[in-house]
């Protein structure tokens, strides 16, 4: 739910062409920028004045850095567990395939400018009570608010079974559209009417409102009822309900029939055969959007760190394996693709479908279902050689590139 934030005027930037191209690099180390807000996350919780947003001190005086993101609380009623769970989960939506850097530098370099943060206190009477004493002060910033009450490290979805849902997914998740995907890509990312996301929203509502309407035309699939609800914040809560059921984090067991009332495409499956409007925009790989949900247990692979894109072998054969994010939906074809030279002449290894977790020895497979925008890990062993050299370059290419 969208509860109280500041969020600034659209600004007119105009989305640049991009090229599509996914290359699977071997990863190493790599020097990072010294700009703060690009550096990867410590975790370290901070203490006293935050440089970037000093007025909070006096009511939220601990906090944590993420990238160009901060999680600010109060002093007590949030715990250090809860306070550093929100602060993966912020870094796991901004640097989703956990490289260490963000995937989306436009984004996070506007959720700095605008200085965005998540604020939280230990429910909604303590929020309410902070924002009647210290209000003014946060006229400043650009925030979103997130009690410690509603956030479960051990919640679902990341734990089956549980009668408590992370809201952490839902609350960081807006700051990060509303203030900087909004603003980076108005007219895609917009909320305001006729930007392609809204555009996907009047249809999934049956129709534009500007105001939430005493009821929804029949076949509509997202029908939020909350009439304090602008027509930007439906947009908010519109591009939160199709991400994360995109990304599996609303099907588990009982969960359709507690959302449905305002959202009824809570699986991959059905939001792809129901949504494809909104489907295109996400999966569009130009605006780096999170292709796995975000679980609480970020945390840097090293392999991801860019290196040269080879690998070394003594005698011609390999025997390694990577993972492979796949920023389309189900069904969209790849071909996993070797060579000794970028580009160069290849040879291709197996021909895979996004959703499918592939792993094979030579030219066998096997197959397993999961969700779009999971991973695809391959393992390879024993290919013949390609050429005299040693060093292999993989990438993925669909069919007839």
């Amino acid at each position: 739910m969208v509860k109280w934030k500041k969020i600034p005027d659209p600004v007119n930037i105009r989305l640049s062409s991009a090229v599509f191209f996914l290359a699977i690099t071997l990863l190493g180390g790599s020097a990072w920028s010294q700009s703060p807000h690009e550096l990867p996350p410590d975790f370290k919780v901070q203490k006293g004045q935050n440089p970037q947003m000093p007025q909070l001190q006096v009511a939220l005086p601990v906090y944590v850095q993420v990238f160009g993101l901060f999680i600010h609380s109060t002093a007590s009623g949030v715990s250090p567990e809860k306070l550093l769970h929100a602060a993966r989960i912020a870094a796991d939506y901004l640097d989703n395939n956990r490289d260490g850097r963000v995937d989306n530098p436009e984004v996070n370099d506007r959720l700095w400018q605008v200085r965005a943060g998540i604020v939280m206190a230990r429910d909604d009477r303590a929020m309410e009570q902070l924002f009647d004493r210290h209000g003014e002060i946060f006229d400043a910033y650009r925030l979103q608010d997130l009690y410690a009450s509603e956030t479960h490290p051990r919640g679902a979805p990341h734990a089956f079974g549980s009668d408590q849902f992370d809201a952490s997914l839902e609350e960081i998740l807006h700051i990060i559209t509303s203030a900087g995907y909004s603003r980076v890509y108005p007219d895609v990312f917009g909320e305001l009417r006729g930007s392609q996301l809204a555009n996907a929203m009047d249809t999934a509502r049956g129709g534009y409102f500007r105001n939430v309407p005493r009821s929804y035309p029949p076949g509509a699939w997202y029908t939020y009822d909350d009439r304090t609800c602008t027509y930007a914040c439906q947009v908010t809560e519109y591009i939160y309900w199709a991400l994360t059921s995109l990304l599996g984090g609303q099907n588990f067991p009982g969960r359709r029939e507690e959302i449905g009332r305002e959202w009824k495409l809570n699986t991959a499956q059905s939001l792809i055969a129901g949504d494809r409007a909104v489907v295109r925009l996400l999966t569009n790989p130009a605006y780096h959007l999170p292709l796995r949900l975000p679980d609480g247990n970020y945390m840097i692979e090293s392999h991801n760190l860019p290196k040269d894109p080879a690998i070394e072998t003594d005698n011609g054969q390999l025997s390694f394996q990577f993972t492979i994010t796949l920023p389309a939906p189900t069904g969209t074809r790849y071909e996993v693709v070797a060579s000794d030279a970028p580009g160069g002449e290849s040879q291709t290894l197996i021909r895979i479908i996004a959703g499918d977790t592939l792993s094979f020895s030579g030219p066998a497979a096997t197959r397993q279902d999961v969700l779009p925008g999971r991973s695809i890990r391959v393992s390879v062993k024993d290919i013949q050689s390609i050429a005299d050299t040693p060093r292999r370059f993989f990438w993925l290419r669909t069919p007839g590139q």
